[in-house]
């Protein structure tokens, strides 16, 4: 870990920048995602298990997307992060659903990795439960951009079978967030989008034209990069 990553992680979110920067490197081939040594490493366990649980499914996108191997101690290191940080059982409002859905990725995409054979977590709800009508496609597509995490390969469940079944509605939103200038949300839903070509699912847009518009133009962060990265991870294996 480097000194400006020490000095990053004075706060919740600037230790989830420095998580999501380890991703992307891992992404590009650069190094192994090393989850456990960048937990054992830090000063602050807990607010590194907060990262973990911020970061979520996206943990695992080199292991879906690069072919790196699952470190037996990364399991671990995602159940502290649930025992220091419990789920929300019961979600009430729109930002708990929203948190309960990604949790549910995360704790997916990890079994599909440690012991495929066992059962899938049961899905928190019901996708309109958190995504709204598809008609009113401005405010669902903000929706879908929240749940960003979950346009992973082969995780399916409700909310990815949702934004199969609407893809220009996808299309729309994140034509509007490009033109709004609205970069965060672009983003996020240019890798749903990328999902969408990842499965054959056409859109009215071209996938690696938008991604390389956001590349440009979207700016700089952690958590961007990590969104460009596993889209252009997903366009490159379509």
């Amino acid at each position: 870990m480097t000194t400006g990553g020490r000095l990053a992680e004075t706060s919740l979110a600037g230790a989830a920048d420095v998580l999501a920067g380890q991703v992307v490197h891992a992404l590009r081939g650069r190094e192994r995602p090393g989850l456990v040594e960048h937990v054992d490493s830090s000063a602050d366990r807990t607010l590194v298990l907060g990262a973990v649980r911020l970061v979520g499914a996206d943990l695992f996108a080199p292991h879906l997307l690069a072919g790196h191997l699952l470190d037996p101690g990364d399991v671990e290191v995602v159940s502290d992060s649930f025992a220091c940080f419990p789920v929300v059982r019961t979600p009430a409002s729109h930002e708990q659903h929203v948190t309960a859905w990604r949790d549910w990725a995360t704790a997916t995409a990890l079994l599909r990795l440690a012991d495929p054979d066992e059962p899938d977590p049961c899905p928190p709800g019901c996708a309109d439960a958190v995504l709204g009508d598809p008609d009113e496609w401005q405010t669902w597509s903000v929706h879908v951009a929240q749940l960003a995490p979950l346009a992973l390969p082969d995780l399916g469940g409700p909310v990815v079978e949702a934004v199969f079944d609407h893809p220009t509605a996808v299309a729309r939103g994140v034509t509007r967030s490009v033109l709004r200038r609205d970069y965060a949300t672009a983003v996020r839903l240019a890798r749903w989008i990328a999902l969408l070509h990842h499965e054959s699912i056409k859109t009215p847009l071209d996938p690696t034209l938008l991604a390389q518009h956001l590349h440009l133009y979207a700016g700089t962060g952690a958590r961007l990069a990590l969104d460009l990265a596993i889209t252009r991870r997903l366009l490159e294996a379509a």
